[in-house]
């Protein structure tokens, strides 16, 4: 399993399009995708509907998203390359 932490900035928290673009990339990736919020709620990170059903996610808020599977380290690449070009 690999990891990575992501801090919310945005200041509208987690918008739908930010949601979007993390299931889109989830998407790209064989292997399971996961997302947890601080709080111990967590997601299939493929799915938007059940990113949406964590919502609100508020600005400050540290997301960990968990990949496990044969591509998990470059799906945890991939969501650093988005992180590097979308604001979250």
């Amino acid at each position: 399993m690999t990891t990575l932490q992501i801090k919310i900035t945005n200041m509208g928290g987690l918008t739908s399009r930010s949601s979007a673009e993390l299931v889109e990339e989830a998407n790209h990736h064989k292997c399971d995708v996961t997302m947890k919020l601080e709080n111990g709620d967590e997601c299939d990170l493929k799915s938007i509907m059940n990113v949406f059903a964590l919502a609100p996610i508020d600005t400050g808020s540290v997301l960990t998203i968990e990949c496990n599977g044969e591509d998990e380290e470059e799906a945890v690449e991939g969501f650093k390359k988005l992180c590097s070009e979308y604001s979250f």
